[in-house]
């Protein structure tokens, strides 16, 4: 007979048991898949053959790869520097409780919930050489400006529209790490004599780190799986100037069939997210560990 112990761990098992098994087939299965995928050719049609790191060796060769990967970094620390500065302005500005700040919190999220599709068809219209950008920039000075087909201009015109889309929802958890802070620290800082920018820096910003760690982290994870923004907004062009690795993915994959050296171009790309969060980890517990 079962004693009672064993009936209570089976009963546990059996409530995680379909969790893991869903992130067994739809996630860790897939991402083991593709690991092996990238050590193969295959083009959907035959199985797969080994090749071993030909993949690799191919794409480090390969100048698209890499003005491909030089534009995924540029884009993910672009974005989520300014993702992170803009989010922890608005939340500051919405903190100082001031009239109608619900309301613009509302309208700055609404961002957040519109279809990302109809988001890079406003913003194509917005970037165009007549459109209300430039109409909006020529009183102070500015001329015509080609956003989306000045190589120059062009990316950072995808982080700002990324930044748009993203940071108010980074201000809603910003915020949140705000509203966190008793009050009777500001209250002692202020009796002691702190301006507003010392009370900044030596009380906010260390009271924020933890935020500001998951806040960066889930920046630049999102950026980068970025895809539709500059596939619908400039098409990875002008020339090579926005297209990204997940672009380059999806055009190997599924417009010239090599599965496998898109396997290859993916497992690079994971790396890169691995390392890229890792070294945010190390580099923010030394700084809690410093103001600690």
């Amino acid at each position: 007979m079962i004693s009672y112990r064993w009936r209570i761990r089976l009963w546990g098992m059996a409530f995680v048991m379909p969790t893991i098994l869903f992130f067994l087939v739809f996630k860790y299965g897939p991402m083991l898949w593709a690991i092996g995928l990238s050590f193969t050719t295959y083009d959907m049609l035959n199985p797969p053959r080994w090749v071993g790191l030909e993949n690799y060796e191919s794409i480090a060769r390969d100048p698209i790869f890499r003005e491909a990967l030089a534009n995924t970094l540029v884009y993910i620390a672009g974005s989520t520097v300014f993702i992170t500065l803009v989010g922890l302005g608005l939340a500051l500005a919405i903190n100082t409780r001031g009239p109608g700040r619900r309301a613009c919190m509302s309208a700055m999220f609404l961002t957040n919930i519109m279809p990302i599709l109809a988001v890079c068809l406003v913003w194509r219209f917005l970037f165009h050489p007549h459109g209300l950008l430039n109409q909006l920039l020529r009183p102070i000075g500015f001329g015509r400006l080609d956003w989306l087909t000045d190589s120059t201009l062009a990316m950072p015109a995808i982080i700002l529209v990324t930044v748009w889309r993203f940071a108010p929802y980074f201000m809603v958890v910003f915020l949140a790490g705000l509203l966190t802070i008793p009050p009777e620290y500001y209250e002692a800082a202020e009796i002691d004599g702190a301006g507003a920018v010392r009370r900044f820096r030596h009380l906010t910003l260390p009271l924020l780190m933890p935020v500001t760690f998951f806040v960066v982290v889930v920046a630049a994870l999102l950026s980068a799986r970025i895809f539709l923004m500059p596939f619908i907004i400039t098409g990875g062009g002008p020339g090579n100037a926005t297209r990204v690795l997940s672009m380059l993915i999806y055009e190997t994959g599924f417009s010239y069939m090599k599965m496998g050296r898109a396997a290859a171009i993916s497992v690079v790309l994971f790396a890169i997210v691995m390392v890229f969060t890792l070294a945010q980890m190390r580099l923010f517990m030394r700084g809690e560990e410093e103001y600690s």
